[in-house]
């Protein structure tokens, strides 16, 4: 394993350590919401989590990807990097400050196609965590781009964990479920604070004159990638948000609970492709198809027989907790789903890592039409079989959305980078 012996592996299990616990976070507040509330309970809050998610990634428009490529590329210029970093925050501020009333004042028109006024509540409350929220995004796209990957890790878990100890202590307080959302913003504020701390501490908190250039810059690059990241975001999420348009609360908890082992799986998968993004945007600038081609190998001869694993242990876990831990709550309906949405993840594993290969390479529109590709087939998919295989067509529409992006990467990366990512060959004259 002399992969790991380096420090792209030691970022790597940092960074692997901090979505440990975003799983393990998760998995927590599911446990405590279904088994101190109930399913229904539990699908309220996934639902308001989900419209938080999608609507975070809006509120930053892509800023953060216009960071974390321009740092990276610009690591030995510091009078760009100066330049690049104040101009995000000042426009991350901004961003938050528009979207949250924006939520805020929208909440009522979530209620109404969730048909749950406890949904509008929560959603309502959760408004307030976007304030900060594009700002925390920027701050840490700027510590991946400088591949300052410890601190990355441990501003992500302390955002995990300070939203997982409010939960806990709302379901086990006499304080109203509906302020469960304001951990959002609670977890945004701890990020924010740490993140301060330490970019002050290694003189990284940069303060100069708005640079009109870099505004520009930013926005154009971001705009051409907000659709990205927000499709990435809707697609995890658009099962759940349609079960809640077709089916009640209950089944959106049931399902929700299962694809939120799987989200923990794939966020595995997604701490490789955090460190390998700032590694592929220098080594393309700098044409090392050789390196490239060797990380790519590596990445599959490891990935498979870990995904496998971990897929075996989360279904064997999962069904210990339905039938021993949390009987008769319903959540042993989830285990076929479990199923299906992890051999969709499993699949696809060895190439999720490269899977902002076309964002990091400098083709942000092609990195959102892979996106805009995959939520379309997903909706399409979970439009049609939903309303007649219920929960297990949701799963069955997801599962399918994973190798939809894959297959559309792959076909990309071979038009516009000459890379063929199944046979590993480059064609690029070296």
């Amino acid at each position: 394993m002399k992969w790991f012996q380096n420090k792209l592996g030691a970022d790597i299990i940092w960074t692997i350590g901090s979505f440990v616990i975003l799983a393990i976070s998760g998995i927590i507040m599911n446990i405590v919401i279904s088994g101190v509330k109930d399913a229904s309970h539990l699908g309220i809050f996934n639902l308001s989590y989900a419209v938080y998610i999608i609507s975070s990634q809006i509120a930053v428009l892509g800023i953060h990807y216009s960071v974390l490529r321009h740092i990276a590329f610009f690591i030995e210029d510091v009078d760009n990097r100066v330049n690049i970093i104040y101009s995000a925050k000042v426009l991350a501020l901004l961003l938050g400050c528009i979207s949250a009333v924006i939520i805020y004042f929208g909440s009522p028109f979530f209620g109404y196609i969730f048909n749950s006024s406890g949904a509008e509540k929560i959603i309502q409350n959760a408004a307030f965590g976007l304030l900060l929220f594009p700002l925390n995004k920027v701050l840490i796209a700027y510590l991946q781009g400088l591949r300052r990957m410890k601190a990355f890790a441990i501003l992500q878990s302390c955002r995990y964990i300070t939203l997982m100890g409010w939960v806990v202590f709302v379901c086990l307080s006499n304080i109203s479920f509906n302020y469960i959302s304001i951990g959002f913003f609670i977890a945004e504020l701890i990020t924010t604070i740490g993140a301060i701390i330490y970019l002050k501490r290694f003189n990284l908190l940069y303060f100069s004159k708005l640079n009109k250039t870099w505004i520009k810059r930013h926005m154009s690059y971001g705009g051409k990638s907000l659709l990205a990241g927000m499709f990435v975001e809707l697609n995890s999420r658009v099962d759940v948000l349609l079960i809640g348009v077709f089916l009640p609360d209950r089944e959106v908890g049931i399902y929700s609970f299962a694809s939120m082992l799987v989200d923990g799986l794939y966020q595995l998968l997604i701490s490789v492709r955090t460190n390998f993004n700032p590694l592929l945007i220098s080594h393309l600038r700098d044409g090392h198809w050789d390196t490239l081609k060797v990380l790519l190998k590596k990445t599959k001869k490891y990935m498979y027989p870990i995904t496998i694993g971990l897929a075996l242990l989360i279904l064997t876990a999962f069904w210990v907790l339905a039938h021993y831990i949390l009987p008769h709550k319903g959540l042993e309906e989830g285990f076929v789903l479990l199923i299906i949405l992890l051999s969709g993840v499993t699949l696809i594993s060895a190439f999720v890592p490269f899977d902002n290969l076309m964002l990091v390479s400098g083709f942000p529109s092609f990195q959102t039409l892979q996106n805009i590709l995959v939520v379309t087939f997903s909706i399409i998919l979970n439009l049609l079989l939903i309303p007649v295989f219920g929960l297990k067509g949701a799963a069955i529409a997801s599962a399918s959305g994973y190798i939809i992006g894959i297959i559309t990467l792959i076909v990309l990366a071979k038009k516009k980078l000459h890379w063929n990512l199944v046979t590993n060959h480059s064609s690029v004259m070296v």
